[in-house]
């Protein structure tokens, strides 16, 4: 069975290829009513830090906090390319 925000937990996955999940990552966040995966991971707990608005988008680096990580090691573990 596959978690209800794959698609927030697959986004995370791609930003975060590496091992190291510790790692701010740069974001640029369009701001707007579309949907994010990103503005989903916030909103869930699961990304932390401070965005500054630029124009019609948000920027910032971004962290993955400690159920962010859980979650992600959690997909990570049942996940396959094929």
């Amino acid at each position: 069975m596959s978690h209800p925000r794959f698609d927030v937990l697959a986004s995370l996955h791609f930003t975060w290829e590496g091992d190291d999940l510790g790692a701010p990552v740069s974001h640029h966040i369009a701001i707007a009513r579309a949907p994010s995966p990103t503005k989903d991971a916030l909103s869930l707990g699961w990304l932390e830090g401070e965005l500054v608005a630029d124009g019609h988008s948000l920027k910032g680096d971004l962290r993955l906090t400690d159920v962010g990580r859980e979650q992600l090691l959690a997909f990570r573990q049942g996940w396959s390319p094929l």
